[in-house]
């Protein structure tokens, strides 16, 4: 193929040249395979141009697993174009549920897809969305790879698939596990004593008559996973088990379910062990007890030596005493968990993402600075992802489809994602703030330390600590004090009119307080504070000021001063 052949091919702009050039140059007599190949190429660049096009990505920074979806579609929308037909469908999907998304739920079909039956007949089988997924396994869901192995007949897989990630099921285990995580981590690693009413409720089953059979269900998959992790049942931390629970009929031995109890509460239970078990509970079938049956029959041994096993000794109290309590989550981290959810709300990031990831670095900066950092196990990816998909439980969006979050968790979420996630330019600004105040911290800014009677902006903790460094600025107070001077002669309180040198005397007439009125979140590094952002108190208005929650306006101030006269 001469020179300019290939600098036509080149030029070709779009899928009506391209078919237009094949059509002449087979006519003609002068189709080659070299020929051909470089319209393939030609076809390839269009296609990947269409891609990017019809989803608006970028394309850049992907995946190993996300290239090769890019590639695969890229070849699907040049094979469907020089067919005389389109690849909308795939498209609108990508765009959609990004590459991953749209190869699981592509892929998770009673049957092949119909991209994969085209490729393989046109001996592209290699770039099937099932191949990619069995290539690269840690990228996508259990059931994704449950799925992509039955259709290329490997063989290995489970009679059931997994469940869905998204459905009620799992969805209610991954609340349960939470609920069961957050209780332990509120109790030094030890799981304190809980009825199945309670349980139920955290999960959103309100009613244990209506109910009772789902959430036998779901402890069971638990219970399954902790067999499978070499762990004592955690459903048996509870006060008591179902009546139909841990029957082996017609088996001859019985479960010691009292020794299994006793496991269960004595051990200090850490977020790993959440970990695996939640990764276990991902490959397991929606219903259990066929699982159960089987394990029962062609394993009974290696069930009977983990039940008995769960009569462990105490802990020593050595080790006890060692075990630690994770500190309750901060306003600050609530906020970046919650940011995080809300950018990602239709998909949100695994817990291997590189997002959950780096939020967990950041919180470990962030914990070290307030004080709460206890190590590579504070915040890890887990509990960073179990808090995130907490927020679940107060998005309509979400639960409008019958789905369920963790009902019963900590107060504070609730009242972070009343007051942020409406506003997301707030939540912007405020995000943007705690991230360069804590720059600022690290570099060796000075902050305020956290003050008795002193309550929390709803902006959290560090916020709060710049507030209050920039009302102690002695050259802001000290300007704000000349001006107040110029305008009234003498300092005063600008809510109740208190008089330091009028009611203690002489040598008392610069003693006032300084008091900040802006936003907390907008008092970021760089920021000039104007003197009319400052107002002068008296130590017990500034007080009150601060000890409400949320804090006082002037205005609300000023209201219950004169209610109080």
């Amino acid at each position: 193929m001469d020179e300019k052949i290939a600098s036509t091919i080149d030029r070709l702009k779009d899928w009506k040249q391209v078919s237009q050039f094949e059509s002449n140059a087979r006519s003609s007599g002068r189709m080659t395979e070299e020929m051909g190949r470089a319209l393939h190429g030609r076809a390839l660049v269009l296609a990947q141009e269409e891609v990017k096009a019809a989803t608006g990505f970028e394309l850049t920074g992907l995946s190993e697993a996300e290239a090769k979806i890019l590639k695969a579609i890229t070849e699907y929308v040049a094979l469907k174009r020089r067919g005389g037909s389109n690849a909308n469908r795939t498209l609108e999907q990508v765009k959609r549920r990004g590459f991953i998304g749209a190869a699981e739920v592509s892929v998770e079909k009673a049957k092949p897809t119909q991209g994969f039956l085209e490729l393989s007949q046109a001996g592209r089988g290699d770039l099937s969305y099932e191949n990619i997924v069995v290539q690269h396994p840690g990228e996508f869901s259990e059931r994704t790879l449950w799925y992509a192995r039955r259709t290329l007949r490997l063989g290995g897989e489970s009679e059931q698939a997994p469940a869905d990630i998204a459905g009620v099921t799992q969805s209610r285990t991954e609340a349960m596990l939470l609920w069961l995580q957050e209780l332990a981590e509120e109790n030094a690693g030890r799981l304190p004593e809980f009825t199945n009413a309670e349980l139920a409720n955290a999960i959103g089953l309100d009613g244990m008559g209506r109910f009772g059979r789902s959430q036998g269900n779901i402890q069971s998959r638990i219970d399954f996973a902790c067999f499978k992790s070499g762990l004592p049942p955690l459903g048996l931390a509870a006060a008591a088990p179902f009546d139909d629970a841990w029957q082996n009929d017609p088996g001859d031995w019985e479960f010691p379910v009292a020794a299994m109890q006793v496991a269960a509460r004595k051990r200090i239970w850490t977020a790993d062990d959440f970990q695996r078990v939640l990764e276990r509970t991902r490959t397991l079938q929606a219903i259990i007890h066929p699982l159960w049956r089987e394990a029962m029959a062609s394993s009974n041994e290696s069930v009977r030596t983990w039940a008995f096993g769960m009569a462990w000794p105490e802990v020593p109290q050595d080790e006890e005493q060692a075990a630690h309590k994770q500190p309750r989550w901060a306003k600050d981290e609530l906020i970046l968990a919650l940011d995080l959810y809300l950018r990602n709300r239709a998909s949100p990031p695994d817990k291997r993402s590189p997002e959950v990831a780096d939020l967990s670095a950041f919180l470990g900066r962030l914990g070290r600075v307030l004080g709460n950092s206890q190590g590579d196990t504070f915040r890890n990816e887990n509990g960073v992802y179990m808090k995130m998909m907490n927020f679940r439980r107060f998005d309509t969006e979400f639960i409008k489809h019958g789905k369920v979050g963790l009902s019963k968790g900590n107060k504070d979420e609730e009242s972070i994602w009343n007051e942020f996630s409406a506003y997301p330019e707030k939540l912007l600004a405020v995000v943007a703030a705690i991230r360069a105040t804590l720059e600022l911290a690290e570099a060796g800014g000075e902050l305020d330390r956290d003050e008795d009677g002193i309550e929390e902006a709803p902006e959290g903790r560090l916020l709060t600590r710049l507030h209050r460094t920039r009302e102690r600025s002695r050259k802001l107070v000290d300007q704000r004090k000349k001006k107040f001077l110029q305008a009234h002669g003498r300092l005063f309180c600008e809510a109740c009119g208190f008089d330091f040198a009028k009611a203690y005397g002489e040598g008392l007439e610069q003693v006032i307080d300084c008091h900040h009125t802006k936003p907390v979140h907008t008092l970021v590094e760089g920021d000039t504070t104007r003197l009319d952002d400052l107002v002068l108190l008296c130590a017990n208005c500034h007080r009150a000021v601060h000890s409400c929650r949320p804090w006082l306006s002037m205005e609300q101030l000023r209201q219950r001063l004169q209610r109080g006269s």
